[in-house]
């Protein structure tokens, strides 16, 4: 007895001696987060890290958009690497939302719903089911962008229809060889005009429907008004992007007005590095409205967002990171980026944030003249027919819809190309594809 008493005081002490230790050692530990982002919002990230060091420590690393969607089925294999938050396309969240993939957290309680609010409608794409599940980072509405001094130059006024628009197109082709009025690669025709023309081609429904149809009218008049325009060469099939494009068109001085996102000036026109347009000459107008309609929807072309994994050990602390991108000055105005601009390129979500960039670029001399008001008219317009799918409805563009428009030069074509390719791929992740 005497040796089984002795036994119990040793343990019971071992047990003390733990439970007076530990709390000190969790008091003592500081979070650590490890988040995910994409170039634009590197430098803003970063500033984060600095901005916390001694309170959280922010791992930052660099990862293109729609990584984790490749690489999350391999962390929920290993039962390891899910990064706590993650900058990705706003289709990521039906994805991660899968039961089968699992690595989306639920935000509503983590900070108060007040805050939600001054969202407005900027997180609907987030909200699934009644519940908030990421973070919007930006509207990336589309509007009509021009170069005011072209514009001027050539006697155009600036189009209020698409059917204006085409006609400058075709004026340009003949009177002014050379000169463009944008893309259609990497998304660019779709935010631009498929998505303001109510093309369903990622109309889902609810979790087991999705309307898909190349066909509809909505669709094939995008294909009549585009198709003489890419014949003529004013629209490239090329991306944006592209090298060649950005020295052909963008560096040599001959854009002339492009339907993009509210991120084009500050992040395509403006940088040296691409297409360098020298201050004085951007402005902006609404979208121009397809016939018989009576609103002008704007398309929407990135609108990235924050998801938290649910496997974060500092949900709060990854949430505390988004916020701060979103609606923090020292991110959205003052951050230095490597092409010496400052702040981010893009119309924040978040109301309080959106109030301290829209007054900055307001005021910004670059421009010919405010390009705000367009903006926060077409923010109120995005169509909101595109819904997020479980797909990777983002990718398709680039693994069908490019290279069939670039070898074929056929906008209907390369539209069914993307329809046919998208259909597959919802029906192996269990929707049924309707045509309305």
């Amino acid at each position: 007895m005497k040796r089984k008493h002795s036994l119990f005081v040793v343990a019971t002490a071992a047990l003390l001696g733990a439970s007076l230790v530990t709390p000190v050692a969790t008091q003592a530990a500081i979070p650590s987060i490890t988040i995910w982002v994409d170039s634009p919002r590197l430098p803003g990230a970063q500033l984060y890290a600095k901005l916390m060091k001694g309170k959280v420590n922010v791992n930052v690393q660099l990862h293109a958009q729609g990584d984790l969607v490749a690489k999350v089925q391999l962390f929920n294999t290993v039962k390891k690497g899910w990064p706590d938050v993650v900058f990705g396309p706003p289709n990521d969240v039906a994805f991660l939302k899968n039961p089968l993939v699992n690595d989306v957290l639920q935000l509503d309680n983590l900070q108060p719903a007040s805050v939600w609010k001054q969202f407005g409608n900027g997180n609907n794409w987030c909200e699934l089911d009644g519940h908030i599940y990421c973070v919007k980072n930006d509207l990336a509405q589309t509007v009509l962008w021009y170069n005011k001094t072209l514009m001027d130059q050539f006697g155009y006024k600036v189009p209020t229809t698409m059917a204006q628009f085409a006609a400058i197109g075709m004026d340009v082709a003949k009177n002014h060889p050379g000169y463009s009025l944008g893309t259609l690669g990497d998304q660019a025709a779709y935010s631009g005009f498929l998505e303001p023309s109510q093309c369903p081609l990622n109309e889902a429904k609810n979790d087991t429907v999705v309307v898909i149809n190349s066909k509809d009218p909505h669709c094939t008049r995008v294909s009549a008004l585009v198709q003489p325009l890419i014949d003529n060469g004013v629209l490239d099939v090329r991306s944006p992007f592209d090298a060649g494009y950005i020295k052909d068109v963008g560096q040599a001085g001959k854009w002339l007005m492009e339907i993009g996102p509210s991120w084009w000036g500050q992040f395509v026109l403006r940088p040296a590095s691409s297409y360098n347009i020298p201050a004085g000459q951007i402005a902006t107008a609404p979208m121009p409205i397809w016939p018989g309609e009576t609103k002008a929807y704007s398309g929407e072309y990135g609108g990235g967002i924050y998801t938290i994994s649910p496997h974060s050990k500092f949900p709060k602390e990854a949430l505390a990171f988004a916020m701060f991108m979103v609606g923090d000055k020292r991110n959205l105005v003052d951050v230095a980026n490597p092409d010496g601009s400052h702040g981010a390129p893009t119309y924040p979500a978040f109301g309080p944030g959106n109030k301290i960039w829209t007054q900055a670029v307001a005021k910004d001399p670059y421009y010919a003249q405010n390009i705000v008001p367009a903006l926060d008219t077409q923010a109120q317009l995005i169509w909101g027919g595109t819904k997020p799918v479980r797909y990777d409805a983002n990718g398709a563009w680039g693994a069908s819809f490019d290279p069939d428009l670039a070898q074929n030069k056929n906008m209907q074509h390369a539209i069914d190309a993307y329809a046919t390719y998208t259909s597959n791929e919802a029906t192996q992740v269990g929707y049924a594809v309707v045509s309305k």
